[in-house]
């Protein structure tokens, strides 16, 4: 890009000496800086080490073809934005301009040219050029993925942030891919009739709408779009807005605040006189949905033996195991689950069976592909043992609501025994008073008696 107030710099390539020297005087003489050269092969030296803004190509040349020398140097990744004007000895016919043109030339005029012609052509050209740069740069740093998209879906300009989106390089994108491929299948045919509508009726198609985007990697991401249409043409720029990570801080506080309302529901049924076994019922169910996990258990600690006993069991996977003489009370505590009991620590693994820690399964047991357990603990005291499979994944969100369910479950267990032992002095000095006030009558009955006597 030529800066405000600075002329560009041009090269002038002819063979033919009075020609050149012409063509270099009226440039100078108009404020540019011209190199000059009377080959192709100074031609292209000037270029690589000068990096011209503006080339005037005479098309024949003693050593190579103009027109092929100027489709060389429009393919070098550093010299495409170096303008090329081909020169021609005879008359440009409609079809070899369009052709020319279309094979990257920037321009073409046929001999002889005026001073004011040659002028005119390359200050329009330069102006172009300019504001071209200039779009380019606004294009370049808008801050999203923009794309622009001609009528047949291909995209004809692509920015860096794109590249870093889609994964491919701009070489790989722009004038070979269309939007279409970056799209999962099951929104082609809506963003297609949007697409054509556009172009027919604007004011019909939607401009913002979100999308799934399919990456080099066949990763999907969620993008939110911005569509228009560039004026007096058939193209449209697409501005692409990552909305990946903020769709997945919706999705967690949407699970969060399901999760905080749901403890809630639980907390509060602990407060009733629920049962132990409905309390473990409620907490598996919750443990369940909150991690997405096909199967599990609950238990508690029975004090008076250590075992753990789960009610839960015959309710949950009961008809699944077809262990033999399978019970709901566990006298020794095995495997995974085992270990979390013995050591008190949970455990979260997506690849149980090559945990060293596990210990197999069982014949008929359900076959356990991932797996999470958490001890319920109170004041360092085994009380009870939250246990899941066969999530698709667990992870340490999963984990933490977990433990914050054993927490919940060890405060129902602690009252299940308060209320036991509660109940138990009840009824031991309820036997002491009735054997106190059994005693008490047989004395009365006997004073009396002997009284009588």
């Amino acid at each position: 890009m030529v800066e405000h107030g600075v002329k560009a710099k041009l090269l002038v390539v002819d063979n033919e000496q009075d020609q050149l020297v012409a063509m270099v005087h009226v440039l100078r003489s108009a404020g540019y800086e011209v190199l000059e050269a009377s080959s192709g092969t100074e031609a292209l030296d000037h270029v690589r080490e000068n990096h011209p803004d503006l080339i005037i190509l005479d098309k024949l040349l003693p050593d190579k073809d103009g027109l092929e020398l100027g489709k060389e140097i429009k393919s070098e990744e550093k010299l495409q934005d170096t303008l090329v004007i081909l020169l021609s000895h005879s008359k440009i016919s409609p079809e070899n301009r369009s052709k020319w043109l279309e094979e990257g030339l920037d321009g073409c005029l046929t001999k002889p040219i005026s001073k004011g012609e040659l002028l005119a052509i390359v200050e329009s050209m330069l102006r172009l050029k300019e504001s071209e740069s200039k779009y380019k740069s606004i294009f370049e740093n808008t801050g999203t993925a923009t794309i622009i998209v001609g009528e047949d879906k291909t995209i004809s300009l692509a920015n860096s942030e794109f590249e870093q989106l889609s994964g491919y390089t701009k070489g790989e994108i722009e004038g070979r891919r269309k939007w279409t491929e970056f799209v999962p299948e099951k929104y082609l045919n809506k963003l297609t009739q949007y697409h054509d509508l556009r172009r027919n009726n604007p004011d019909l198609a939607p401009r913002n709408y979100e999308i799934k985007f399919k990456d080099k990697n066949n990763n999907l991401k969620d993008i939110f779009i911005t569509v228009g249409m560039i004026s007096f043409s058939d193209k449209s720029v697409v501005s692409l807005l990552d909305i990946s990570e903020r769709k997945k801080m919706e999705k967690a506080l949407s699970r969060e605040l399901k999760i905080n309302s749901d403890l809630a529901i639980l907390s509060s049924k602990l407060l009733e006189s629920a049962p132990i076994e409905d309390i473990s019922d409620l907490v598996l169910k919750y443990a369940q949905i909150f991690t997405r996990s096909e199967f599990g258990f609950v238990g508690y600690i029975d004090p008076e033996n250590g075992f753990l006993i789960s009610p839960t069991m015959t309710r949950n996977i009961w008809t699944e195991c077809h262990v033999k003489d399978k019970s709901v009370i566990f006298e020794k505590f095995g495997g995974l689950w085992g270990w979390v009991l013995n050591n008190k620590q949970p455990i979260l693994t997506n690849q149980p069976n090559d945990d060293p820690r596990s210990t197999g399964t069982p014949t008929g047991h359900i076959a356990i592909e991932t797996f999470l357990a958490v001890p319920a603990i109170v004041n360092d005291d085994l009380v009870g043992l939250i246990s899941l499979a066969n999530s698709d994944e667990y992870d340490e969100n999963d984990l933490e609501i977990v433990k914050r369910l054993s927490d919940l479950y060890a405060i129902a267990i602690t009252r299940k025994h308060s209320d036991d032992a509660l109940r138990k002095n009840e009824e031991k000095y309820r036997n002491i008073v009735e054997k106190f006030l059994k005693l008490h009558n047989e004395i009365l009955i006997e004073i009396i008696r002997k009284d009588e006597l």
